[in-house]
C-alpha cells in the first residue's frame, strides 16, 4: 500500500486524539481516544508495527471498559487496571519486535493509571508522561503521524491544564 495513504490513516487518528484532552468530560475524553486508537490499529497494522498493534487493540478495549465505569458495577472494578496493565505486558511480549517494544509498554501502562482516573484534572496530569516512550517508538518505526501524534497530544494536554485546571485556580 502506498506510504502516503498509511500515513493519511495515521493523521485521521491524530485528530481524534488530540481533540480528546480539550474535553472536560471524561465520557467524551475516552470516546475520542477510543476512535483515535482504532484508527491508529489500522496505521499500524499497514506498518507491521505489531507490539503498537497489540497495544492499541488491548487500549481500545480497556478505554471502552474504562468508559462504563461510572454506569455499572463490573467495568468499576479495581482490578481492571492491574488485568490491562498486565495484558499489555504480556501482548507486548508475544509481538516483541526488538527492544523499543518495552515503550509502548511502558507508555499504555501509565496511560491505564490516568484513564482509570474519575477526575478529568487527574486524566489529563497523568497523560503527560506517555508521550515520551510512544514518540522514540514512532520515530523508530517511521510513523510519521505518530511522532506528530505525541507532539500534538502533549501540548494539548497542557493546554488542557492550562484551561481548565491552572487557569481556572487562578481566577479564584
Amino acid at each position: 500500500m502506498n506510504n502516503w495513504i498509511i500515513q493519511g490513516i495515521g493523521f485521521i487518528g491524530l485528530g481524534f486524539l488530540v481533540l480528546a484532552f480539550q474535553q472536560n468530560n471524561r465520557k467524551k475524553i475516552l470516546f475520542l481516544i477510543l476512535a483515535g486508537q482504532i484508527i491508529f490499529l489500522g496505521h499500524f497494522i499497514l506498518l507491521g508495527a505489531w507490539t503498537a498493534v497489540a497495544m492499541n487493540i488491548v487500549g481500545a478495549v480497556r478505554t471502552l471498559i474504562f468508559s462504563y465505569k461510572e454506569q455499572n458495577k463490573w467495568a468499576n472494578k479495581p482490578y481492571w487496571p492491574f488485568f490491562f496493565i498486565a495484558c499489555f505486558i504480556v501482548f507486548g511480549a508475544l509481538t516483541w519486535q526488538g527492544w523499543y517494544s518495552i515503550l509502548p509498554i511502558i507508555a499504555m501502562s501509565i496511560e491505564t493509571i490516568g484513564l482509570w482516573m474519575k477526575n478529568p484534572k487527574f486524566i489529563r496530569i497523568i497523560n503527560i508522561f506517555p508521550h515520551p516512550p510512544w514518540f522514540t517508538y514512532n520515530l523508530i518505526i517511521g510513523s510519521w503521524p505518530g511522532i506528530a501524534t505525541e507532539i500534538l497530544i502533549f501540548g494539548s494536554v497542557l493546554v488542557g491544564i492550562w484551561r481548565f485546571d491552572v487557569n481556572k485556580e487562578t481566577k479564584k
